[in-house]
């Protein structure tokens, strides 16, 4: 999209934990927006379906693509977030079931 003069077509929104801001990680740096999530476990923060779904809704998003690992294996996810009517860039709920 950078080379079609388009970049700003995509706004980035991301969840970030005090932590990754303490280490000024690189995927908030890219971001044009991001939402301080709780720290600590994963089930706090980037695998908790809930938080993901809540965030995806107050920031009015379009899409989540969640990443590697963390929630992105659990078809709650794309479930859910199909009910608030939002996209879900992965596999489908039936197709993540498939491994286990």
């Amino acid at each position: 999209y950078l080379e079609l003069g388009l970049d700003n077509v995509f706004e980035f929104v991301v969840m970030a934990t005090r932590d990754d801001l303490d280490a000024n990680a690189e995927f908030i740096r890219l971001a044009d927006t991001f939402v301080e999530v709780p720290s600590g476990k994963n089930v706090n923060n980037y695998a908790n379906v809930d938080l993901i779904c809540e965030t995806a809704r107050a920031q009015k998003v379009d899409a989540v693509w969640p990443g590697w690992g963390h929630a992105s294996e659990n078809p709650a996810l794309p479930t859910k977030l199909k009910e608030l009517g939002v996209t879900f860039i992965g596999p489908t709920a039936p197709v993540m079931s498939v491994p286990g």
